[in-house]
């Protein structure tokens, strides 16, 4: 069977767009950075039009071949919560999981409802930026009005896809997360009763389909918008580090990825979901099993700050390509400061954590700084590999990708400050991860008794 796939990858900073052949071949792409709006040491925010503007000239970049395309998918950042009118329209900013306004409510969310049952039935508890139910709340307190206006709460796929179907769609990948979804039954239902004790309506949230399931087809205006054909299907899509996992393989209970982007990520999958206060449990998009989602908010973005702060006459690939690399062969045996690696706060804490250096004295360099930061955000992400190892056999081996992990030496520190594990760089991208939902979606479609499972 032939067929064309636009897959679709919104992720934090960056926009990428892909049309994928039936062996999964990309034949076309289109990529283009873009801004967070950080501002009051506090909002993490993107305005979605940006997103929907970026679908559109990626789309006219492919021109004529956009045609041939059979299928949408998405592989999208989450939450990415947006407030919508009964149109689709934003009537506010997406809320990223940078962000660090609800700290508060956070708060109020575990008092009022208990971590011990959060994490039973939703195997997550809520925090600021990371859990969209904290944000809806924020909204609902500091924003009557938008509050009473919002049709509904939707995440970064929920917002595209009702642009491109005029219809409201949201999958487990992205919103187990969100201290809403039913995360350790997996079944496609929202907690009534975490809502009920909330004040808040089930009216107000997406229908949840399956990430590899169809929506619905492109709206005829929107097809002549964009130039894709009025029977193109469009998926609802999924998480962007889940699909990353994805692509890797990461399939078996006990698999491990480290992802290395803005964010550092250690993902371990589990055939149990297992909640922690800790760290975060997404539904995988295969059937029967989870995955473990550990975030240092910024693991790339520490040394992009680095750069900034302590070597800003280094072009990035003297930065990147010559410094890092001499400063890890220097210094990585060496004792030097303390780093609390939290720029940007921390996924598991309601409260608003800082970073900071401690140990340092006059004679304390920058290479002793960035060896530090190097230290503490792999010593970081190691810890979360401890805590899961009693709940899972973890693999001998780590499966490592995104920029920071082509860094030259970066394999040492990997070894000195994450363990005695295999680590095997592989080519991977949540791109990819969005394309192969599509062939999920066609295989099922000859085996329509597998319509809302993996074949």
């Amino acid at each position: 069977m032939s067929y064309k796939i636009l897959a679709i990858d919104v992720g934090t900073t960056n926009f990428k767009m892909g049309i994928f052949n039936e062996s999964l071949t990309i034949e076309e792409v289109y990529q283009q950075n873009y801004e967070v709006d950080i501002f009051n040491e506090e909002n993490a925010e993107i305005d979605p039009e940006i997103w929907w503007q970026q679908l559109i000239k990626g789309c006219s970049s492919f021109g004529k071949k956009l045609a041939e395309v059979d299928l949408v998918s998405f592989s999208v950042t989450t939450p990415g919560l947006v407030a919508m009118d009964e149109s689709g329209n934003a009537l506010t900013k997406a809320i990223l999981f940078l962000d660090q306004r609800s700290h508060s409510q956070a708060l109020s969310i575990r008092n009022k409802i208990g971590e011990e049952k959060l994490l039973e039935k939703a195997c997550n508890l809520p925090v600021s930026g990371g859990s969209s139910l904290s944000s809806i709340l924020w909204i609902k307190e500091n924003m009557p009005e938008v509050y009473e206006q919002t049709f509904k709460f939707g995440h970064t796929n929920t917002f595209l896809i009702h642009k491109l179907t005029k219809k409201w769609a949201i999958d487990p990948s992205t919103t187990s997360i969100t201290g809403l979804y039913n995360t350790r039954d997996n079944d496609l239902s929202w907690n009534s009763e975490f809502l009920k004790e909330l004040d808040l309506s089930e009216d107000q949230l997406p229908e949840l389909f399956q990430s590899f399931q169809s929506v619905g087809q492109i709206d005829p205006v929107i097809a002549g918008l964009v130039g894709l054909s009025t029977t193109c299907k469009v998926l609802c899509g999924g998480n962007d580090a889940v699909l990353s996992a994805f692509s890797a393989g990461i399939n078996k209970p006990g698999d491990v990825l480290h992802i290395s982007g803005t964010c550092d990520i250690m993902m371990v999958c589990l055939d149990k979901p297992v909640g922690s206060a800790g760290y975060n449990i997404r539904s995988h998009i295969l059937p029967g099993l989870w995955m473990t989602l550990f975030v240092l908010n910024t693991g790339g973005k520490s040394l992009e700050w680095f750069h900034s702060v302590f070597c800003n006459e280094m072009t990035d690939e003297q930065f990147y390509n010559e410094y890092i690399p001499k400063v890890i062969e220097d210094k990585i045996g060496k004792d030097g400061p303390f780093y609390e690696p939290y720029l940007q706060g921390s996924r598991y804490s309601v409260q608003a954590l800082k970073a900071s250096f401690s140990g340092i004295d006059v004679n304390t360099s920058r290479d002793d700084f960035l060896i530090s930061v190097l230290k503490g955000n792999n010593l970081y992400m190691s810890s979360h590999l401890a805590e899961v190892s009693k709940v899972v056999k973890l693999s001998c081996k780590i499966k490592l990708t995104g920029g920071a992990q082509n860094i030259r030496n970066m394999d040492l520190v990997k070894r000195k400050w994450i363990g005695d594990y295999q680590f095997e760089y592989i080519d991977q991208s949540s791109l990819q991860g969005a394309a192969m939902l599509g062939r999920i979606y066609f295989e099922n479609l000859n085996n329509p008794k597998n319509d809302d499972s993996f074949s």
